[in-house]
Formats: C-alpha cells, structure tokens, sequence
C-alpha cells in the first residue's frame, strides 16, 4: 500500500509540475516584449528626437502616448517605444525597437495614410530627427563599485 502511495505521490507531482511548466511557457508567449538592449537581439532600433514647437513638449507626449496604445504597438514588427521627456529643454525622444527596416517603413506609410492620426499630429507640431541604430555593446556597472 505504501508503495502506490509513493508511486501515486511522484506521479501526481510530476503532472503538477509539467503543468506549471506549461502554463509558465504559455504565459511568457503571452507577456508583452518590452525594450531589451542586447546586441544578439537583432532588433533595429529607431532613436527619434522630437522638437515640439515652443509649449508643446506636453502635448507632443499625450499625442505620441496615445499613438502608440491606439495604433503603432498593434502593428507587425513592432516591438516596444519608451517617450523620454527631457528635463533641461522641450525635446522628446523616442526610443523604439521593431523587427526590422521593412515594418518600420509599413508604420510610415500608415502615418501618411491617415491611419495613425496621433501620430500624425505629432509630426506637425514637432520637428522629427530620427534614425536607424543597432545595438554595438553594452556596459552594465560592475558589481564592485
């Protein structure tokens, strides 16, 4: 009798644990992708630095905000956008990470069909600057400060 027990026992939990190993994988398939900074991601990354017109920093944020919830993060290739708001002028800049140079031309020609309105509007109050990088290195702080 003990011996189903034990043999019971493993079994019950090695099935509680394959399915937490699945749900755990199903669930990271699901988590959003947020900006990583790592060379071997192949990923471009678009730096664009925004020069809202005298007043319009804040405007130029809720616009781009809203752009991205309602429309770029839906798009293909599209991985993550951060909005820094700079302390010491009235620049933005925009840090984006897409799959490649393809779908970051199809968001511009979504732009210019007047399918991303916000966005849109974002580009006639501010001066855009942007361009393509990749990531060359990066250097954490060391452990020993």
């Amino acid at each position: 009798m003990k011996d189903i027990t034990r043999k019971t026992f493993r079994a019950v939990t090695i099935a509680a644990l394959g399915a937490v190993s699945i749900a755990t994988f199903a669930y990271a398939q699901k988590m959003p992708k947020v900006s990583s900074i790592d060379p071997s991601a192949g990923v471009l990354t678009m730096v664009n630095v925004l020069t809202p017109a005298p007043g319009k920093q804040s405007e130029t944020i809720q616009l781009l905000q809203a752009g991205m919830d309602e429309t770029m993060r839906h798009q293909p290739g599209f991985i993550s956008a951060n909005v820094h708001r700079s302390l010491n002028s009235d620049h933005v800049v925009v840090y984006a990470q897409w799959k490649d140079q393809a779908s970051v031309d199809a968001a511009g020609k979504l732009i210019q069909g007047g399918k991303a309105p916000n966005m849109a509007t974002v580009f006639t109050i501010a001066q855009p600057a942007y361009h393509p990088y990749e990531v060359v290195s990066v250097h954490p702080a060391s452990k020993t400060k």
